[in-house]
């Protein structure tokens, strides 16, 4: 009996040896080292360094009041990852200044939080999990750079913020932070004999997974930035949770949201598609959004890269580079090729579990063709200036990206179909709703038709609403009202007035778009 059953086990064992062989076999997997770095990857990393210690200057001097310790913790993480003359020095300077800038009062809500910057002595909730795990990153990969009492320096300062997270306790669908807090918790209980702490970070993963597998979204849908934030966490879930469940539930979702991600991203647009639940930007081609560096990485192509080149908007998010290359790059390889070539038009729909003021269960609805794409969002009530209700991109003639965005003001509900977006009323007292285009040279008079006729673009307009004014707005206060990096010169609003009562049933506004030659 104990031979038959010590055989089932075996054959139990090698046939799920010989799945995750297959699995593997199908994923891309890359460790990186400096010298490993491809030219373009040591570019970029190259570029940001110098951006952030300007030859001539001491470290000393870029520790300013007013600069990102968030941003300055992974430019130490960067340094040891270089490791070259005098890296080993700087890091250790800035991180010292970064460890005194922890607030330790423990009878405090803010307690094992970090100052934003120093001068106004401003604190984030979520640098706790930011600055911890790049903290942990540096002390699990790099300690034989350190001093001992550096290291413990370290250790305290993780300490104070796993508890300040263990206080905090931060719901899982906080999708980017819940799933650090979990690792900084697991992380730091294990390494540490705080078993409470511990058994905490490990149920918040479980939440995090179990509340995935409702229906395969996160939370916070569709953020090129926090996106990449949410891939940072899952690789830290990867390689470095001490707990074998952690890994592995790290690795199953780590598979499906490459997959997630591949299945919007438009490699010939160089974006997704909206709604968009966290966005600061509509053009990862003209701002720097996290997500978009992991791609960048991951084909490994500067013409293929959803980046500005050189400088530009967001440019700080570039310190990412620190962590992705310190946690490595796992893909599926299928994925990967989606990221690197338009496969095929292809239409989505999603629900998602989001706690936003209106539906708890959000529906999500998006198109992409090669050359154009657009997205919807319907349920949500919740006035913020991230969230992108609906909007369409195309290319232009001239290769620039042109946009209609619907905002995140909680007016509106939009829904996309295979050829229209079609958006409604979200509250029986709404009395108007607005629009914002962007195309070049593109004046109020367009937008008095029923066809729009826009650079590499014709929308044509199906309403009964008759009052409508559209006006060149400043992109200055555009960029502010609506959390958009971009600086854009050709803004335009189009405002459309809503006469009481309106059927919520009844379209406000249908939209047909047509690429022009």
């Amino acid at each position: 009996m104990k031979i038959y059953v010590a055989c089932i086990l075996f054959l139990i064992s090698s046939g799920m040896v010989a799945q995750n062989q297959v699995e593997l076999s199908n994923m891309y997997s890359k460790k990186f080292t400096y010298e490993s770095l491809s030219h373009y990857q040591k570019l970029i990393f190259e570029e940001f360094i110098e951006k952030e210690i300007q030859e001539g200057r001491g470290i000393a001097s870029i520790l300013t009041d007013h600069t990102s310790l968030r941003s300055k913790t992974r430019l130490a993480g960067a340094l040891l990852f270089r490791n070259q003359e005098g890296d080993k020095e700087n890091a250790t300077i800035i991180l010292k200044w970064i460890l005194s800038n922890q607030y330790q009062d423990e009878t405090s809500k803010n307690y094992g939080i970090w100052k934003t910057s120093v001068v106004n002595d401003k604190f984030d909730q979520n640098w706790r999990e930011f600055i911890g795990c790049d903290l942990i990153i540096i002390r699990h990969k790099y300690k034989m750079l350190l001093s001992e009492g550096l290291l413990k320096e370290i250790e305290m300062g993780l300490i104070h913020a796993a508890k300040g997270a263990f206080k905090r306790n931060v719901a899982a669908g906080y999708t980017n932070i819940s799933i650090m807090s979990s690792f900084l918790m697991e992380y730091v209980g294990t390494e540490f004999k705080m078993d409470e702490l511990k058994n905490a970070g490990l149920q918040k993963a479980r939440d995090v997974f179990s509340l995935y597998q409702m229906h395969h979204t996160f939370s916070e849908y569709n953020s090129p930035t926090y996106y990449g934030v949410t891939f940072i966490g899952l690789a830290l879930w990867r390689e470095l949770a001490f707990s074998t469940e952690i890994q592995e539930m790290g690795k199953v979702l780590e598979k499906e949201f490459w997959h997630e991600v591949a299945t919007f991203y438009n490699p010939n647009l160089k974006n997704m598609p909206g709604p968009y639940f966290r966005g600061y930007g509509m053009d990862m081609q003209k701002y720097f959004a996290i997500a978009g560096l992991w791609i960048a990485i991951a084909v490994d192509d500067e013409k293929s890269a959803p980046m500005p080149k050189g400088d530009g908007p967001k440019y700080g998010e570039m310190s990412n580079l620190a962590p992705i290359f310190s946690l490595g790059l796992s893909i599926p390889k299928a994925d990967l090729s989606r990221l690197q070539s338009f496969s095929e038009p292809h239409f989505i729909s999603r629900s998602v579990p989001n706690s936003y003021k209106g539906d708890t269960l959000k529906k999500v609805t998006a198109m992409v063709y090669k050359d154009w794409m657009m997205g919807g969002l319907w349920g949500n009530k919740r006035i913020w200036n991230q969230i992108k209700t609906g909007t369409i991109h195309w290319k232009t003639a001239q290769g620039d990206i042109a946009w209609l965005m619907v905002p995140g003001d909680g007016k509106t509900n939009v829904t996309v179909n295979k050829s229209q977006m079609i958006i409604y009323a979200a509250d029986s007292s709404t009395t108007s709703f607005e629009l914002y285009i962007y195309a070049k040279d593109v004046m109020p008079d367009t937008f008095k038709d029923k066809k729009w006729g826009l650079p590499g673009m014709i929308l044509g307009i199906h309403t009964a609403l008759t009052t409508r004014h559209a006006e060149k707005v400043d992109s200055g206060l555009f960029q502010e009202e609506n959390a958009v990096s971009e600086n854009y010169p050709y803004i335009i609003k189009v405002v459309y007035k809503i006469p009481a009562p309106w059927k919520l049933d009844k379209p406000l506004l249908k939209i047909t778009p047509k690429i022009s030659s």
